[in-house]
């Protein structure tokens, strides 16, 4: 069994949406707004995959990225770009993220990535 996906992103239509279509799946799934509050669920929460905006306020993505690997999280939690930027490939690259889903986004696409990307649960230890 998959541990929980975290989806970040800012717009509260492509949060909702994505929850909604994950559930659906079968998926448990928690959402913040922007990098601070996805800081903030890490502290009780250890996802099996991040779903990443990388524009948002108060913190970015690039910033969260920075601060997974500061806390020594980034290798141990698989990130996906989500980004209407038609250079999101290469943001992904960038960031080393793990894939990228363009936004707006397919759903049978965004399901495709989160079964490739999911890790099965397991806490740090």
């Amino acid at each position: 069994m998959s541990g929980p996906i975290l989806v970040v992103d800012d717009d509260i239509g492509i949060r909702t949406t994505m929850t909604r279509i994950l559930e659906d799946a079968g998926h448990l799934v928690y959402s913040a707004t922007d990098g601070l509050d996805a800081l903030a669920a890490l502290d009780g929460l250890f996802p099996a995959l991040i779903l990443l905006d990388l524009a948002m306020p108060r913190m970015d993505g690039w910033a969260f990225v920075a601060e997974l690997e500061r806390l020594e999280l980034r290798s141990k939690i698989p990130v996906v770009v989500l980004t209407a930027d038609g250079r999101a490939q290469g943001k992904a690259e960038q960031l080393h993220a793990e894939g990228y889903l363009p936004k707006p986004f397919n759903v049978e696409h965004l399901l495709e990535i989160v079964a490739r990307r999911i890790r099965p649960s397991t806490e740090p230890g």
